[in-house]
């Protein structure tokens, strides 16, 4: 459970959190694209399946936190997404 916590919360707080305003400065209204290739960049050491899977999320969640103009919006759908995947590892669906 503290991973799980850390990963979502943190990973909100630091890239919506933190570097997302920082590149709004800088790309405007295009941030939630530059964002996103960024953020899909930070996953690639979890393979080419997870990428795949992660393109529309990614995107769709960076369009939305810029949208609502916060980070809970990202923290939820992190939450409902890592959450479903923790479970099916900790209940050995999948391995």
């Amino acid at each position: 459970m503290p991973l799980f916590f850390f990963n979502i919360v943190g990973e909100g707080l630091f890239w919506r959190g933190y570097i997302f305003p920082r590149q709004e400065l800088a790309f405007g209204q295009y941030t939630w694209f530059v964002h996103g290739c960024f953020w899909w960049m930070f996953h690639l050491p979890f393979g080419s399946a997870l990428l795949v899977t992660l393109l529309p999320i990614i995107f769709i969640t960076s369009f939305v936190v810029q949208r609502t103009k916060s980070t809970w919006a990202d923290i939820i759908v992190h939450t409902f997404i890592n959450g479903s995947g923790f479970l099916l590892v900790a209940f050995g669906i999948v391995g």
